[in-house]
């Protein structure tokens, strides 16, 4: 069988890229293991557009989020399958310097247009702990289980899917544009296996490691569609059930889940949220992640047909639509991909690798 490209990977980098490429008419098949206990079945699916402790404005921001929105709508209409939802994030304050600084970033137009509201204090007295009163921002969930299963049912209604375990050995590359794997033929492979890279014999140079991430269900007696996040969030997800999290281990790489991340994540939940709760659900997964805190992607260095689209981490709801959309055009041609996911920047890495050997 002769095809286009073939991605090895069906999490959100071969998701998002997949029908980058499908939309450009290209014939392609997705190789995955079908392991149940990734990033990508077991994230949470926040969307923020500020991260860390002194919210800082998510890195392109401004061009990601619209980006997205568009993307998942659009695979919504092709699944005929909802998992796409914008949603209120609640912020509280830590203290009164803080409440005044956001009042001045309202103002500004790099932030007002993911600003909801500033409220006052106690405004969520009944749920959470805001004695100074918080900031309410746009943000999105992406319900990923349900957005990995919707994809895999389309891509399998259309024969572009294999759920087999890929092995490596099995490959070979024929020319700069013609590899082999069994019986299929491409002109490209596009690795994306997530933190697996790592035992790559083509890819295993890249700094991409594991980060693990572990995440609860809770119930509780209550409705509310706001999204909580201090240090920690919990995520309505109906009927009473609600996501808490999350935790960032780089020591444990497996996907079994700890007393040590549940306690973790409790006291968490116990600083934010003044409701009593029960945990009903435990997962854990682990993302690809990069120092650099970048998505990496292009072609080897040595072996033009073999390409890689990884490093998504915490961030991949966001940053795999538009990066996805950026490398299927360099793939076609089209374009010239952003400096800071360019793979060439770390080149000099995999020569390095060959001398050391």
């Amino acid at each position: 069988m002769i095809f286009d490209y073939i991605i090895v990977g069906q999490g959100l980098a071969g998701t998002s890229l997949a029908w980058q490429l499908i939309k450009r008419g290209k014939k392609l098949v997705i190789i995955d293991s079908g392991e149940e206990r990734t990033s990508s079945k077991t994230g949470a699916g926040l969307v923020n557009p500020f991260t860390g402790p002194k919210m800082v404005k998510t890195w392109k921001a401004d061009v990601l989020f619209p980006y997205a929105e568009m993307f998942y709508r659009e695979l919504e209409d092709v699944t005929g399958v909802q998992f796409f939802e914008r949603r209120i994030i609640y912020r509280p304050f830590g203290s009164v310097e803080e409440l005044n600084d956001w009042h001045g970033k309202g103002g500004q137009d790099n932030y007002k247009k993911f600003i909801c509201a500033i409220r006052d204090s106690n405004y969520y007295g009944d749920y959470v702990y805001d004695p100074y009163g918080g900031v309410a921002l746009y943000g999105y969930v992406l319900d990923m289980p349900l957005f990995i299963q919707s994809m895999k049912n389309y891509f399998l209604d259309n024969s572009r899917y294999l759920e087999e375990l890929f092995d490596e050995k099995l490959l070979e590359i024929h020319s700069d544009d013609k590899v082999r794997y069994k019986e299929m033929e491409a002109r490209k492979i596009i690795f994306c296996t997530g933190h697996h890279i790592t035992n790559s014999r083509y890819f295993g140079w890249l700094p991409v490691s594991g980060l693990k991430g572990e995440l609860l269900s809770i119930k509780m007696d209550t409705k509310f569609k706001t999204i909580f996040n201090k240090s920690g969030f919990i995520i309505p997800r109906g009927n009473g059930i609600f996501i808490a999290g999350s935790t960032y281990s780089r020591d444990d790489v497996s996907t079994d889940v700890t007393d040590r991340a549940k306690n973790e994540i409790c006291l968490k939940l116990d600083s934010l949220i003044k409701l009593s709760y029960k945990i009903v659900g435990q997962k854990a997964g682990v993302r690809p992640v990069i120092t650099t805190r970048r998505p990496v992607a292009g072609p080897h260095p040595e072996h033009p047909a073999l390409w890689v689209f990884n490093g998504l981490g915490t961030k991949g709801v966001s940053l795999g639509p538009y990066f996805s959309h950026q490398l299927a055009g360099r793939l076609e041609n089209d374009n010239n991909p952003d400096e800071e996911i360019d793979i060439k920047k770390y080149y000099s890495l995999y020569y390095e690798s060959q001398l050391s050997r």
